[in-house]
């Protein structure tokens, strides 16, 4: 039962309104021929879902919350709290739940997952004058049964050995909770936002470098179902992974950026059609001294395009039944980015850069 329905219900009934009755409305209101005993039970199951979480209150008010908007005081009058009781519950919505926000003094669910006011983040990520080594990934899909965990980590023993400045990874850090395509569940090892969370931060690589991420839509299904933000969680757990946020980020040092991008939809004919179509959309100040695209599973390098440098990846998945039947080959790896910067008539600009591949695909 969908959470409108569910809500027209229960305020018929704490109106006395009969079954009969309310039955009567609600076909009238909804266009749907259910009986009386029908509609019963379908709310009986709503009621038994909010029951069978027993005393966790966050969980039940974020149910709430999400079938329809919710005063803080109707909160406090079904769950008998007090003042500072509703403040508690209020503060865990708020903190742990970041898609609810208030509203015209009412607890809304936003599922639009949100964007940060300031992309750019300021970091020191080359010398001028010097090469510098970044690794470079995307799309680990970490809790997936395709994951390639030992894989990833010898990619960052690799990125140690070459002494890399840290490690840029493009999205889809997690593989999501189950509902990003059709059947997903099947292709998931770990199922549960705290289970992932605990694997997650066990497994993944640890080292000296720092990973900078951003989020990808497999990242925002756990939000989109719960509002919860599973790779800040990740990352106030692991100091060093480094949450960009959502689908994009600018890594800015003087004037030089690095644009990391998580993308959207198919790749196109030829793998260079979407990325060149993604730096077609972007205004000439837009535009970033190097780009790296997430999301495709492929591998490409375009020296300069449009005066930016695109780098698509890789990913750490090797091919699923979904890619399969979508006729999908992915390139299991990512790469090492080196690059100098040197001022040229007092303009700084990247003067030279080298794409190193590491190629996985034959240990898949």
């Amino acid at each position: 039962m969908i959470s409108e329905h569910f809500q027209f219900i229960e305020k018929k009934l704490k109106a006395g309104v009969s079954w009969k009755d309310v039955t009567k409305e609600f076909n009238t209101q909804y266009k749907l021929g259910l009986t009386p005993e029908a509609l019963r039970k379908r709310y009986q199951r709503e009621i038994v879902k909010l029951d069978t979480l027993d005393n966790d209150l966050v969980e039940r008010a974020f149910r709430l919350v999400k079938q329809s908007p919710q005063k803080p005081t109707d909160l406090a009058r079904r769950f008998n709290l007090d003042m500072d009781g509703l403040e508690d519950l209020l503060d865990d919505l708020l903190n742990n739940r970041v898609a609810i926000k208030f509203h015209q003094g009412y607890l809304v669910f936003d599922k639009s997952v949100p964007t940060p006011d300031n992309i750019t983040h300021y970091i020191d990520f080359y010398t001028e004058e010097e090469w510098v080594k970044w690794g470079v990934i995307a799309d680990p899909h970490l809790c997936s049964v395709y994951e390639q965990i030992d894989l990833l980590h010898k990619f960052y023993k690799i990125c140690e050995e070459e002494k890399v400045r840290g490690v840029i990874c493009a999205g889809d850090f997690t593989a999501g909770n189950g509902t990003v395509y059709k059947g997903q569940f099947q292709d998931l090892k770990i199922i549960g936002e705290d289970k992932q969370i605990n694997y997650v931060c066990s497994v993944f690589p640890e080292t000296s470098l720092k990973t900078y991420t951003v989020r990808g839509n497999h990242d925002n299904d756990l939000y989109k179902q719960c509002g919860s933000d599973i790779v800040q969680k990740i990352a106030d757990k692991r100091e060093d992974i480094v949450n960009l946020g959502n689908m994009r980020a600018i890594l800015e040092q003087d004037g030089i950026k690095f644009h990391i991008i998580h993308g959207e939809g198919g790749l196109g004919q030829v793998r260079s059609q979407k990325p060149q179509k993604i730096i077609d959309a972007m205004k000439p100040e837009e535009i970033c001294n190097i780009t790296v695209i997430g999301h495709y599973h492929v591998n490409l390098h375009i020296p300069t395009y449009r005066n930016s440098t695109i780098i698509l990846p890789g990913c750490f998945e090797s091919q699923s039944d979904y890619l399969l039947k979508r006729g999908l080959s992915p390139d299991v790896g990512g790469c090492i980015l080196e690059l100098k910067v040197a001022r040229i008539s007092d303009k700084i600009k990247t003067v030279r850069h080298k794409i190193d591949y590491v190629d996985f695909n034959d240990f898949v």
